[in-house]
């Protein structure tokens, strides 16, 4: 038999169909995207009456789902992750099959993953981005039947609205990551024309680069046509390694190997898949190498690793394929690091 909602909650939603103006004009006046989240969590909080509002976001990995934000009473000391591979819990059920689901009576779901023993009744609406899994938006209340069907619309009208904001943050954060790269590139084509020794001009670079992209590993090498190898001439790494600048790996060995021969940026997602990956800096999982060209001749390579699948896209891509351009012709007096 279903539960019928109770005057208080006729009235609690009259007063959340009055909510949707309220989140676009605030939607319009706040330009921090992450108060935004917040507030917009609130308000439906508020608006409501549920005992608690959580706003979990998909992990980079797209594995999990994490706590990001909570409204209620009720503050935990560590953020709660679902996996999604196990739909753990009612959130990640619906963030897999991007549906949403209201349940009167959690005690009677066996997709409830229990946080607080006081709730019994659970409702959760997918956030997305056209085709693109963002989180989940979920309302918990201690009453059973509080969550109906017909409050599905106006659930889905907040998740999309906190879709918007996800994304603000996202382009704010890609606007500033190229602000921090073209400053970069400005910063290191001073460096050019004698300024500095080489040396430390190929250190500063491959710093910049692995600060900037992925922060795991980044290197230069140089190619030996007499010797058919790849020489190591500066490198920058967050982790301990079993190489020194100097150290030498023959042509068509890995990825660098295969991007030298090829003379062409060979960007691999996940180094696990690829069978001519060389496992030498511990914890990578992407790896994308980048012709130093003179001309129609290829001079190194600029290498650059992360601990992230799928880390350099196209925009970090092209960043790095600038910085080759600029490094490339300083690259043919690199030999006098080795006499």
């Amino acid at each position: 038999m279903a539960v019928m909602p109770s005057r208080a909650a006729k009235i609690t939603r009259l007063n959340a169909e009055r909510l949707a103006p309220q989140v676009i004009r605030r939607l319009l006046s706040i330009s921090d995207a992450e108060v935004l989240l917040h507030e917009v969590c609130t308000l439906a909080n508020d608006a409501l009456g549920a005992d608690e509002v959580s706003l979990m976001l998909l992990d980079k990995t797209g594995h999990e789902l994490v706590e990001h934000e909570v409204v209620g009473k009720k503050l935990r000391p560590t953020r709660v992750t679902l996996r999604l591979q196990e739909a753990e819990g009612i959130a990640s059920w619906v963030a897999k099959r991007r549906v949403p689901a209201v349940v009167a009576d959690v005690r009677k779901d066996k997709r409830y993953f229990q946080v607080d023993s006081e709730v019994r009744s659970e409702a959760a609406v997918p956030i997305l981005a056209e085709d693109r899994l963002l989180g989940v938006l979920n309302f918990e209340s201690k009453k059973v039947g509080f969550f109906q069907k017909g409050d599905l619309p106006l659930l889905g009208f907040l998740a999309s609205q906190i879709g918007i904001a996800i994304r603000m943050v996202e382009l704010d954060e890609v606007a500033r990551r190229w602000q921090e790269r073209v400053a970069a590139l400005h910063n290191l084509s001073r460096l050019g024309g004698g300024v500095v020794p080489l040396e430390t001009m190929l250190h500063r670079v491959v710093d910049t680069v692995r600060l900037l992209c992925g922060g795991h590993y980044a290197a230069i090498y140089q190619g030996d046509y007499e010797r058919e190898e790849l020489v190591l001439l500066a490198q920058s790494t967050a982790s301990p390694i079993s190489f020194a600048v100097g150290s030498r790996l023959k042509f068509k060995t890995g990825l660098t190997g295969k991007a030298f021969e090829l003379g062409e940026t060979v960007n691999v997602r996940d180094v696990r898949k690829d069978p001519i990956y060389l496992a030498r800096v511990p914890g990578v999982l992407a790896e994308v190498c980048i012709p130093l060209r003179v001309g129609d001749a290829c001079v190194g390579i600029l290498d650059c690793q992360a601990a992230n699948v799928g880390e350099f896209t196209n925009d970090e891509v092209m960043f790095l394929e600038t910085v080759a351009r600029f490094l490339s012709p300083s690259l043919q007096n690199a030999s006098a690091l080795r006499r």
